[in-house]
């Protein structure tokens, strides 16, 4: 299992920005819990709340985690809870009540790590051939998303950790991500 390099407590913005490398990258879900009886009422309506200090980077996730959703409709919790104290619960609640929403999806930066990645031989043999000290190995960024699925009434339906692995750009983060969270909720069948 690979750890993150930075806990929680990191501005989601500042580490998917400086997560632009150039290579193609790829996203899995792992780490996922269920509620045992998670199935037995999926959800239609759920707003979708990406934590992040950064308005333009919060709004982005947002509307891309909403569009990704299958099976229900997702919307972006800016679009909703505009003029509400999202540090109020009982507020928050009584408006998605009142618009009647069935959950919320709420995605988190859980950090950003470097890993040492091997390098194929016939990729590493040119630039290295001559050198005495150099090692066939390269570093490759991760970025930790944790997403949460929780009832309207606060309950914890489901829980799980994505890696996406060098990343592009914070775009590609979000969309990557987006995707397979999409993909893993449909599969579980938590959504209408």
């Amino acid at each position: 299992m690979r750890e993150p390099g930075i806990k929680g407590g990191a501005c989601l913005a500042a580490v998917l920005l400086a997560a632009a490398v150039a290579s193609c990258g790829s996203t899995e879900m792992n780490s996922t819990w269920t509620a045992p009886n998670a199935k037995a009422a999926p959800m239609a309506k759920v707003a979708v709340l990406a934590l992040a200090k950064d308005e333009g980077v919060r709004r982005t996730a947002e509307d891309e985690f909403a569009k990704h959703l299958k099976g229900a409709q997702g919307v972006p919790s800016y679009q909703v809870l505009a003029h509400v104290d999202r540090t109020d619960k009982k507020a928050v609640r009584a408006k998605l009540r009142e618009q009647g929403f069935d959950g919320v999806l709420v995605m988190r930066l859980a950090g950003a790590s470097e890993q040492v990645a091997p390098v194929p031989f016939d990729a590493y043999y040119p630039i290295a051939y001559g050198e005495a000290y150099g090692t066939p190995v390269q570093t490759e960024t991760v970025v930790h998303v944790v997403s949460s699925l929780y009832s309207v009434d606060g309950k914890l339906i489901w829980s799980g950790t994505s890696s996406t692995f060098d990343p592009g750009s914070a775009r590609k983060v979000v969309d990557d991500v987006s995707r397979a969270l999409a993909k893993k909720l449909e599969k579980e069948g938590l959504l209408i």
